[in-house]
């Protein structure tokens, strides 16, 4: 066969499970360009909407391919077994570092601007822009917010299944960064409401973008890491967000009050970082600057163990009727969503208020949100370190609500005049509020198929905006100062969760002893790259 009229393919497996047929290649093999999707007569790499984005890499540099893929076939796994790139494809060091010396700081640094961006509207409260409204409108200013996000996801998802992640992903971030610094501009309600609406429709790129992005160049261990050390920002925009308030509060101008220069000076520098996020982070693997062919090789047959693919660009809308229609996770999991992430609604906008009514002044209350990001990037850091070491996500992340009801029980409790007692019990509730990191983990590493992959993270998104939208509203300004039904509803939705999460555990588990008993004794086909999902492929195992 011409290599010149090849393209790379991944094969099905076959029942039969003949020694020829395994021996024809392991992953890979050679077949006609116009096998696939009619080809292009020879003219070059037959490229199609529907193809991986992996196998056309593969495709142009075949050769590459397979010097790997021989490389592969003598690779030894980890129980000994000849497994090839399943799951048994080291990445160099050298590679992973690069790897997170690029990637991981866009992420970081997109995440700690969504978190640090939408919060400031937190630590405005203590600086003067409640003078500008009136009974719960500043609970409105946040709600308004959570339902623009949940209007713009699913336009959001489109685009970054059809057109470059890092473009799309780049212009949002350019464009809120300039919504953020018309905050300056408003003095009025109206005025608020209008920003606060295009500042949660274009901050709907974020986290989805994230995951995304991370599930494209790690492996389902690295992940766990890797998306806990971006999340972990958002410990680090509580930090940040503290000192930059405190800051601000010491300014104090004929034209502009603390609050107006302090979200003048955040948005612009939100635009120049979404300019370099546009023009420097790569759209995928195989586009990807400073890697070298080989490297994106390497990277390219290291993430094939996910068996989720890498991209794809054609939208599979029985994938999204799967995700709704078929998959028994998705509807238990976007329940821990909501009723988990009410406590960030809660206290991610009113934190400052409840830090305030234990008697501490404005200052003093906009230090005590230091503490809460050291709590949250440790908690962060710690639990997805563990999941990354030894796994068991589901134990984990029960263990996780604990401290949150145990926080909740004490602030119903507790008169306002124990000031530490109260202040210790509000920082317990942010454990709860952490859990959300691990959702994401376990959105990238339990879906494959990329239309069902973007998918599920956009409506975990949604449905997380859901919570924040329901949050606030809880508190009302007639349950002030103490706003014990709102801390009462904090306490319920924290207790819930617990149950469910182990159901959620219970299922994975069962379902892949379900599949290993199907397999046992035969030779497991490799589907890395041919964008089946979870359910499709039955090679797929759930973390649990």
């Amino acid at each position: 066969m011409s290599s010149k009229n090849s393209a790379i393919v991944e094969i099905l497996p076959e029942k039969s499970g003949s020694d020829s047929a395994s021996a024809s290649g392991s992953v890979s093999a050679f077949a006609s360009a116009s096998t696939v999707n009619g080809g292009n007569g020879g003219n070059g790499p037959a490229h199609t909407d529907g193809m991986d984005v992996a196998l056309q890499f593969l495709n142009d540099n075949k050769d590459a391919a397979l010097d790997s893929d021989s490389t592969a076939n003598n690779s030894t796994g980890v129980d000994g077994g000849d497994t090839g790139f399943y799951g048994a494809h080291a990445l160099p060091p050298a590679t992973l570092r690069k790897l997170d010396c690029v990637v991981l700081p866009f992420l970081c640094m997109t995440y700690l601007l969504m978190f640090l961006d939408k919060a400031l509207l937190n630590y405005a409260a203590s600086m003067g822009i409640k003078q500008h409204l009136k009974g719960n409108e500043f609970a409105n200013l946040s709600t308004i917010f959570g339902a623009a996000y949940i209007f713009m996801e699913p336009i959001v998802t489109y685009l970054i299944q059809r057109y470059p992640i890092s473009k799309v992903l780049g212009t949002f971030i350019v464009v809120w960064g300039a919504v953020l610094a018309c905050h300056s501009a408003c003095k009025t309600y109206a005025s608020l409401m209008v920003v606060r609406t295009l500042l949660g429709m274009f901050e709907s790129s974020s986290a989805v973008g994230c995951i995304a992005i991370s599930g494209m160049y790690y492996t389902k261990a690295e992940q766990s890491a890797r998306i806990g050390f971006w999340a972990t920002q958002a410990g680090t925009g509580y930090i940040v967000g503290g000192l930059i308030s405190f800051g601000f509060q010491h300014y104090h101008g004929s034209e502009f009050t603390s609050w107006q220069i302090m979200f003048l000076v955040v948005g612009l520098f939100t635009v120049a970082f979404g300019i370099l996020t546009f023009l420097y982070l790569p759209d995928n693997v195989t586009n990807a600057w400073f890697l070298s062919t080989a490297e994106k090789m390497q990277v390219v047959e290291h993430i094939r163990s996910n068996q989720t693919g890498l991209e794809t660009k054609k939208f599979k809308m029985e994938q999204v009727k799967e995700l709704f229609c078929h998959d028994k996770l998705t509807w238990p999991m976007l329940f821990i969503t909501a009723a988990s992430q009410i406590s960030t609604g809660a206290i991610g906008t009113f934190s400052v208020t409840i830090t305030g009514t234990f008697g501490f002044s404005s200052k003093e209350t906009a230090l005590l949100q230091l503490p809460i990001g050291a709590i949250t990037a440790m908690i962060i850091i710690i639990t997805t370190q563990m999941i990354s070491r030894w796994g068991n996500i589901t134990l984990v992340t029960t263990s996780m609500y604990i401290p949150a009801i145990i926080g909740a029980i004490v602030l119903i409790s507790l008169p306002l005049s124990h000031k530490v007692g109260n202040l210790l019990s509000l920082y317990l509730l942010y454990s709860g509020s952490c859990v959300i990191t691990n959702i994401y983990i376990w959105n990238s590493c339990n879906t494959s198929g990329y239309t069902k992959r973007v998918f599920r993270n956009a409506i975990t998104m949604i449905v997380y905006n859901v919570a924040c939208i329901i949050a606030p509203q809880m508190f009302r300004v007639n349950n002030a100062p103490r706003y014990i039904p709102a801390k009462i509803g904090l306490l319920v939705t924290q207790c819930v969760c617990i149950p469910v999460q182990l159901y959620v555990g219970y299922l994975c588990k069962k379902e892949n002893q379900k599949r290993d008993a199907e397999q046992e004794g035969e030779k497991k086909e490799k589907y890395g790259f041919t964008d089946l999902t979870d359910i499709e492929n039955r090679n797929f195992r759930y973390i649990y």
